[in-house]
Parts: C-alpha cells; sequence; structure tokens
C-alpha cells in the first residue's frame, strides 16, 4: 500500500505540472476532479498516458530524434580516429 501511495503521488505530481504549467487555462480540469483520477486512478491514469497522452507524446518524440541522431551518424561516414 505505501508503494502504490508513493507512487500514486509521484505521478499525481508529474501530471499536476504538466497539466497546470503547460495546458491552457480553459483545458484544465478541476483540482478536485483532476486529485480523483490521478490519485485513486493512478494505473489507469497512467495507461492512458502512456498509450495515447502526453507520456506517449514524450516517448515517441524522443524516440524519433533518436532514430534520426543514428541514421545522421550512419550517413556521416567513416569516423577516424583523432591522434
Amino acid at each position: 500500500m505505501d508503494t502504490y501511495l508513493i507512487l500514486a503521488s509521484l505521478w499525481t505530481l508529474y501530471m499536476g505540472v504538466e497539466t497546470y504549467i503547460f495546458a491552457r487555462p480553459q483545458a484544465r480540469p478541476h483540482f478536485a476532479g483532476f486529485l480523483m483520477i490521478h490519485l485513486l486512478l493512478a494505473p489507469l491514469s497512467f495507461i492512458l498516458s502512456l498509450t495515447s497522452g502526453i507520456l506517449g507524446e514524450r516517448i515517441e518524440t524522443t524516440y524519433r530524434a533518436a532514430w534520426r541522431s543514428k541514421v545522421a551518424f550512419q550517413r556521416s561516414g567513416r569516423k577516424k580516429l583523432i591522434g
């Protein structure tokens, strides 16, 4: 139970930062509803965010940037040692 409370609190803190700093004021949920969704339903909230929400977008963007970097590195040719 302690582990769930710690993870749910960390998840709620992360989502609070994402929601109340980066979201438009009109799109922000009511504070009580926000706490209910993210504290009580933390596993469901995490899965939804991972599959189609903010967290999924962040992971996808990071993956695309890493892939582009890898392709650019491969195209740059043979690397030479300095010295």
